[in-house]
Order: structure tokens, then C-alpha cells, then sequence
């Protein structure tokens, strides 16, 4: 029988283990520790039905991402019912917050593990099977040290199932800007920054086993390096990146304006690998807001950062975020917000309502200066209408053109057309070509729309003579 035989008869006996995650890329990443962390006994699956594990990693950045959890636990009751011998757990920034509450909230529930304390997961599980008992652990405690004898083979374990073409990669956790209407202070503590011989040392074994983009996760990234002793400055950490063999593009999310210093609009342009894209927060286009919102810079200043950023990289793109409805919001509060997304012309943003956290300053602010819902709905309607218009016009810029595409997959519900980003992250649909995932691929731009590009796979020695004509 050979080696690869083995390793499939392997895989078939290992129990089935089904995450579903929520939120941020930083619980994607999580999530792929919980994996690693299990991967000795577990084999991933598609559906829970399958599962002898089923683990959701949830958010709490909005409350919607709440009831998204109890709306799937109750789901999972009924697997259950059928099935008693499946465990469930509930992990990330939600468990962190609520802990024990959603063990009373839901019987379902066998373990709750918080942000700072996922290589307790094997022992819970563990727990659950052979005593049925329910576990609670959300104390904080330090992870790094911890789970750095496991990386090489979690990073190995994982990419064998994952999308080897992307390293993700946590450089922080937690954050310190305490904006008032953040919660991830309290779920994911204050920051604290990740060694970077280990941040290194991650990188240069994904991209050993494939990956050919590196994405840096953090709440605030380009404050990384701010708490190690001596300090180690973000800049620093992307041109180590760049000096290994191997790493096609570099991306990061997100950086916070109010630390964008020049030596960090200097790495574009100077920085081969770094893709020319950055997803730079705005939350509000309001002066007033901002200082409600204590996010430490005001619209001139924002502005000032993307001046500079396209004087140094013409055409870079730009996303971001912004909250409307924040309490005391005024109708010419919003207009700021729609005048800083005309000026920019954002290639994407995510736009939310404003939404109550727990343990946040903005939850102490008068009940009276709450937006009406209608009122903050209708909003956010209008922003997301200009920001389509302003994606359809971006994006019309590269009908015709040949782009680089990174691979990624297959298209949601059309699973034989291939998808992939370019280098300024908008997504490109392939129409015809052959494409694996992490292929690059040079593409001619057939359509495009507000939600991004479709085009035809071109040759490589029909580019070079098109482009000698």
C-alpha cells in the first residue's frame, strides 16, 4: 500500500470535527488553531451532521452576530437530540464575553472556551466525552509560548486542509485604543504583541508548504511592536517578510490611522510584495463623531493619510469602515461621512447601524442620543447606494486590462467558475481557464460591475505579443 493510501485510510478513521466561524479574519485564524489543536484525532467536515465535534467561533462586534449563535444552537439542539454523543462548543469573542450565561442560556452546550484560552480545547472535549460535563474556562492567560512548540505541526495539519495559497497570520491580540464603541478590549484584553522570530518562523513554514500570500491580522497592525521591549516597529516586520523566498504579495487588516507615520507610507513603493490595497478605517466623516467615538485623528488628518498614500502609490486602492446611526448622529454628521467616501472613492467598505455593546463607553451615553432604527436604517441604505456607484465606476477603470489574478476557489453557488482577487483585492470571477487555488493567473477583464471583475484566463506568450504590438 503506499504512503498516499495510508494517509487516506488515516484521515477516514479520525472523528469528524465541523467549525463554523463568524466574524473577523482574526477568528479564521483562530479557528484554524482549533483545528491544528485536533487534528491528530479530527478530520474537518462539511456539515455537523457529519461531526463528532461541532465548535462555533463566534464575534461580538454587533449584537447581530449574537443571535446568530443562539439561532444556530438551536439548530444544533435538535442534532443533539438525535445524536447525544456530540459534543459542542462555543469559542471566541461572544464565549470571552458571556461565559457561563450561554452554558445556562443553552443545554446544548457542553464547553465554552474563551479568546486566551484555546489549547484548552482538547481537554474540555475530552471532558465532555468521558464525564459528561460542561466546562467553562475564560480566564486570561498567555497563548504564545504555549502553543509555539505546536506550530510546525498545526501549520502543517491545517494547510493540508485549508487554503494553502494564503498564510494567515496573527501579529497581535487584543487592543488598547479603547474606541467607545468597541467591545474587543474587554474580549481579547489589551494588546499584546507576538514575537517576531515566531511571526517569521510561521511565515517561512506556510510558505514552504504553498502559500503564496501572506495576510497579517491584528486589530490595530501598524501599532504592533509598540509593548515588546526593545520595540520592533511594524515597517520593520514587513520588510523581514519581504527578505523571505518565496512570498508573492503581503497584505495586512487593519491599520489605524492614528498610527500612520511616513516610514509606514514609505513601505509602498518600496516594498515589492506589498499589495497595493489598504483597508484604512474611517467609522465617521464627522469631526464630532470621531471625538464621540475616541478615535484619536479628525477628517483632516484622514485626509491628509490618503493624500499621501496615493502621491507615493498612484492607484493604490483603498476600503474601509464606517458606522452610521452612532448616538447623536446628525443628518449633517452623516453628509460628512458621504462627502469623506466621495472624495476617497473607496473601492469597498463595510458599512454597519451602529449597534450597543457591552462593557463599551458608548453604552453609557444617554438612552435620548440613541439614532431611531428607521432613521439609522435609511442610512445606511444611502451610503451603501453611493458606495455601489462609486465600486461601478472604479472598477470600469479596468475593463480591457490585464490583471494578475490569485486564485481562490470556486464561486458561491457555481461551483465550476473560479474566483480570485488581484493585487488591489478586487474580486475577479474567471469565466473560462483552468484555475487551482493558488494559482496566479494573468486575466483580461471582460465585464465588471459594482461588485467586482469578470474576464477570460489569456496565455502568457499571447500577452507578450499583444503586448509588443
Amino acid at each position: 500500500m503506499s504512503q498516499e493510501q495510508n494517509k487516506i485510510i488515516e484521515v477516514k478513521d479520525k472523528k469528524g470535527l465541523w467549525i463554523k466561524t463568524f466574524g473577523c479574519q482574526m477568528n479564521e485564524y483562530d479557528s484554524e488553531k482549533v483545528l491544528a489543536l485536533l487534528s491528530d484525532g479530527y478530520r474537518p467536515v462539511e456539515t455537523p451532521e457529519e461531526a463528532t465535534v461541532a465548535f462555533i467561533n463566534t464575534c461580538s462586534v454587533r449584537d447581530k452576530a449574537e443571535h446568530k449563535l443562539y439561532s444556530l444552537l438551536g439548530r444544533l439542539r435538535d442534532l443533539k437530540n438525535d445524536n447525544p454523543d456530540l459534543v459542542i462548543g462555543v469559542g471566541g469573542c461572544v464565549a470571552q464575553q458571556e461565559g457561563k450565561a450561554i452554558i445556562s442560556r443553552s443545554p446544548t452546550v457542553d464547553f465554552v472556551v474563551g479568546t486566551h484560552n484555546l489549547s484548552l480545547v482538547p481537554s474540555l472535549i475530552k471532558q465532555a466525552q468521558e464525564t459528561k460535563t460542561r466546562g467553562v474556562a475564560v480566564n486570561y492567560r498567555e497563548e504564545w509560548e504555549e502553543l509555539s512548540p505546536q506550530i510546525d505541526e498545526y501549520t502543517k495539519d491545517v494547510l493540508e486542509f485549508g487554503a494553502s495559497f494564503r498564510a494567515l497570520v496573527s501579529i497581535q491580540r487584543g487592543c488598547s485604543k479603547h474606541c467607545s464603541f468597541c467591545v474587543v478590549p474587554t474580549t481579547r484584553g489589551e494588546q499584546v504583541s507576538r514575537d517576531p522570530a515566531e511571526i517569521l518562523r510561521e511565515i517561512k513554514l506556510k510558505v514552504n508548504l504553498g502559500a503564496k500570500e501572506v495576510l497579517l491580522l491584528g486589530q490595530t497592525v501598524n501599532s504592533f511592536g509598540l509593548d515588546l521591549s526593545p520595540r520592533y516597529k511594524f515597517e520593520k516586520l514587513i520588510r523581514d517578510i519581504a527578505e523571505i523566498p518565496g512570498v508573492k504579495r503581503i497584505r495586512f487588516s487593519s491599520p489605524h490611522p492614528q498610527e500612520v507615520k511616513p516610514e509606514f507610507i514609505e513601505l509602498y513603493g518600496d516594498v515589492a510584495q506589498l499589495c497595493p490595497h489598504i483597508h484604512l478605517p474611517l467609522q465617521s466623516g464627522s469631526d464630532r463623531i470621531l471625538k464621540l467615538m475616541n478615535r484619536n485623528y479628525r477628517r483632516g488628518r484622514y485626509l491628509e493619510i490618503v493624500e499621501s498614500l496615493r502621491a507615493r502609490m498612484p492607484g493604490i486602492s483603498i476600503t474601509t469602515d464606517v458606522i452610521v446611526g452612532f448616538p447623536t448622529e446628525t443628518e449633517q454628521d452623516f453628509e460628512d461621512s458621504l462627502d469623506i467616501m466621495r472624495q476617497v472613492s473607496y473601492s469597498g467598505s463595510f458599512s454597519f447601524m451602529y449597534s450597543r455593546r457591552p462593557n463599551t463607553k458608548a453604552i453609557t451615553f444617554d438612552k435620548s442620543d440613541e439614532i431611531e432604527i428607521s432613521v439609522a436604517h435609511e442610512r445606511l441604505l444611502r451610503l451603501q447606494e453611493l458606495q455601489d456607484q462609486i465600486c461601478t465606476k472604479e472598477n470600469a477603470k479596468w475593463l480591457g486590462k490585464t490583471v494578475e489574478v490569485l486564485a481562490e476557489g470556486s464561486v458561491r453557488n457555481l461551483p465550476s467558475a473560479k474566483r480570485g482577487r488581484i493585487p488591489e483585492n478586487t474580486l475577479v470571477e474567471i469565466l473560462e481557464g483552468e484555475a487551482k487555488p493558488g494559482d496566479l493567473v494573468k486575466i483580461k477583464v471582460d465585464y465588471t460591475s459594482s461588485r467586482g471583475l469578470k474576464g477570460t484566463i489569456v496565455e502568457d506568450k499571447w500577452l507578450s505579443m499583444k503586448e509588443k504590438r
